[in-house]
């Protein structure tokens, strides 16, 4: 037997959610993301060019205070951690590092063969200045200006010995610290309510609008969606009152710039992604909550710090 029921919440959800807050007294919400049904991918920090990298449909530079600086749509895109756009499995981009959008085939060259397959490796590795390893792909370097890849027949056991935890440690990615992640800063919806930090971000309730109970005899399953009403707690005493909707839990994250590299108390990036079952009810997009009032943007000058790190990352493994 199958019973399935939808109720309605008495509680009432708050009034807007992100993408049609209109922000507090003195503070302003923004969406940064085309609109509000799209899905978060990655949020990372270049601690070189000094900017934030978000990743949605498209790849977006932010600056300290959620500005977008720049953008760029590519399809069938992913993103190497370090900073490396990789589309289609083979064009190789270097537009988050310079802005160039020119995309390059990797030239093939002879693989290493032989016992001295893996010194071979080892002085490419050593001289690249970019080095990558996709899965179920060859290494990718570029050693003075140029970027190259192993081509076939590939060496059997050097390949087996770069697939391992150890390989991985000594031969990282290459430059391995330029690009770090966005700092987190949001509570863990994962743990229960009574347990959680709430300092900056607290849900206070939970309106359903769908709920569902089937019960097959020995077993039963319990479903809910619904509006959280949820409120974001801001420097100077400002409470940004927003609704989530969500399904099986809270889907929403918060970031900040990490704060030894200029990020400030008061600005705040919020991911959350869309429930494609609840189309019209649910909202994804990636927004930035800052003052109203701001003093204009310098260009941020390279950071000493990110470029220490980079020449640091430049010797790993060796």
């Amino acid at each position: 037997m199958i019973s399935c029921q939808k109720k309605k919440s008495i509680m009432s959800p708050y009034e807007y959610d992100l993408s049609t807050s209109p922000g507090t007294t003195h503070y302003e919400v923004k969406m940064l993301s085309d609109n509000n049904q799209i899905t978060y991918r990655k949020f990372l920090y270049d601690t070189i060019n000094r900017n934030g990298i978000l990743l949605t449909n498209k790849f977006y530079k932010l600056t300290f205070i959620g500005s977008i600086s720049d953008t760029t749509n590519i399809e069938s895109m992913g993103l190497f951690e370090n900073g490396i756009i990789d589309k289609d499995g083979g064009g190789i981009s270097e537009w988050l590092i310079n802005g160039s959008s020119i995309f390059v085939i990797p030239e093939n060259i002879p693989s290493p063969q032989g016992d001295k397959g893996f010194e071979i490796f080892a002085r490419d590795y050593y001289n690249a200045s970019y080095y990558m390893r996709p899965a179920g792909r060859y290494p990718i370097f570029k050693i003075d200006g140029k970027w190259i890849t192993y081509g076939l027949p590939f060496n059997t056991e050097l390949n087996k010995y770069l697939a391992t935890d150890a390989a991985k440690k000594k031969y990282p990615l290459k430059p391995s610290n330029r690009f770090v992640p966005m700092q987190e800063i949001g509570p863990d919806f994962g743990v229960a309510p009574q347990k959680r930090d709430t300092t900056l971000l607290k849900s206070l309730g939970y309106a359903v609008v769908d709920k569902e109970e089937e019960d097959w005899g020995f077993t039963k399953h319990r479903y809910s969606a619904g509006f959280y009403n949820m409120e974001l707690y801001l420097p100077g005493g400002d409470t940004l009152r927003f609704r989530h909707f969500g399904a099986l839990g809270i889907n929403l994250e918060v970031f900040r710039v990490p704060k030894k590299y200029g990020g400030r108390d008061d600005v705040f990036f919020i991911a959350q992604d869309p429930n494609p079952l609840y189309p019209d009810l649910s909202t994804g997009g990636v927004y930035v909550v800052r003052p109203r009032y701001l003093p204009e943007e310098q260009h941020p000058k390279p950071s000493r710090l990110g470029a220490l790190l980079q020449k640091t990352s430049g010797n790993a493994g060796h």
